[in-house]
């Protein structure tokens, strides 16, 4: 069965030995494109149109129930049935949403922290993208199988 989303190619280490070379593996940008979980912002953008703007708890509780959704998506949308589940892209897809939901959802998050300002969800927006490589190391580092 075809894959339904691909899957981030990125080297595992199993005993100090990189498993796939370097030639081999996803560039960081084809990478983090695969991280961020297209599909479920595209069906959570479009729910959440339906939602009434000052229902914040709903909203907040749907953004949580899509992070979950997100994460079993990628772990059943990039699993070919002859490989391992791919945890860390697992792990980072639902980071990659929340830093995308946290900027597109001003309002919301103005309600929770009333301090806060559009220009911070840009700052998330463009940090967690830069942070989910380094994540992905941390997580390499810990020995977080990609599932190769």
């Amino acid at each position: 069965m075809p894959l339904l989303r691909p899957r981030a190619i990125r080297a595992d280490k199993v005993a100090g030995r990189v498993m796939v070379s370097p030639t081999e593996q996803d560039s960081l940008l084809a990478a983090v494109i695969k991280w961020i979980p297209v599909e479920v912002l595209t069906v959570y953008k479009a729910v959440d149109g339906f939602i009434p703007a000052e229902r914040y708890s709903f909203r907040l509780g749907f953004i949580i129930s899509a992070t979950a959704v997100c994460a079993l998506w990628i772990a059943f949308a990039t699993k070919p049935s002859d490989k391992r589940l791919a945890w860390r892209q697992v792990i980072l897809a639902p980071i990659a949403f929340l830093c995308w939901a946290v900027a597109i959802e001003t309002d919301l998050i103005q309600h929770v922290y009333k301090d806060w300002q559009a220009w911070m969800g840009s700052v998330i927006l463009g940090g967690g993208t830069l942070l989910l490589p380094i994540f992905d190391g941390i997580l390499k580092s810990l020995g977080v199988s990609q599932g190769e």
